[in-house]
């Protein structure tokens, strides 16, 4: 064997061995991008719920508007089939929208509520609930999913917990 063909042999092995090296590299760092981002959007679902139960009703607005933001960001981040499907973005979004049209109604900003229940209304064909897809259908499983939330003690908890005992 030739000195040109040993070095041609032996930079086809470097390039093989750098584009292997990188294509692991990048599946490894782009399951731990994603690990990383599941854990913002938990973290983010606890600090909403925290200002649900700790908080005034603004704070706990925008919290929600928070964590819109957060579903939009990783939206925009991540293809369709990703870890989180299309439909399960919509479900959080509308969820997250009669939440605040709730928040609204209970402060009294008739307005504002209205606003927040045609967005979440909107979303209606995405999530594919089609007899459930009403304010009704949608007030009853904010406060079905509450009822079963670790938070669900109270929506307004008055004193801090104690730990004296």
């Amino acid at each position: 064997m030739g000195k040109g063909t040993a070095i041609a042999i032996s930079l086809g092995a470097f390039i093989l061995g750098g584009l292997v090296g990188f294509g692991v590299s990048h599946r490894h760092f782009s399951a731990k991008l994603t690990a990383y981002q599941w854990t913002s959007i938990e973290t983010m679902s606890d600090y909403v719920m925290l200002q649900r139960v700790y908080s005034t009703p603004a704070a706990y607005e925008s919290a929600l508007l928070e964590f819109l933001q957060s579903l939009d960001a990783w939206d925009r981040q991540h293809a369709a089939g990703d870890l989180i499907t299309q439909r399960a973005l919509a479900v959080d979004r509308a969820l997250t929208y009669a939440r605040l049209a709730l928040s609204a109604s209970e402060t009294n900003r008739a307005a504002v509520a209205t606003k927040y229940w045609s967005q979440a209304l909107a979303l209606c064909p995405q999530i594919g609930w089609t007899t459930s897809c009403s304010v009704d259908g949608f007030t009853k499983a904010v406060h079905g999913l509450d009822e079963a939330s670790v938070w669900r003690a109270s929506p307004k908890v008055t004193s801090a917990p104690r730990h004296d005992s």
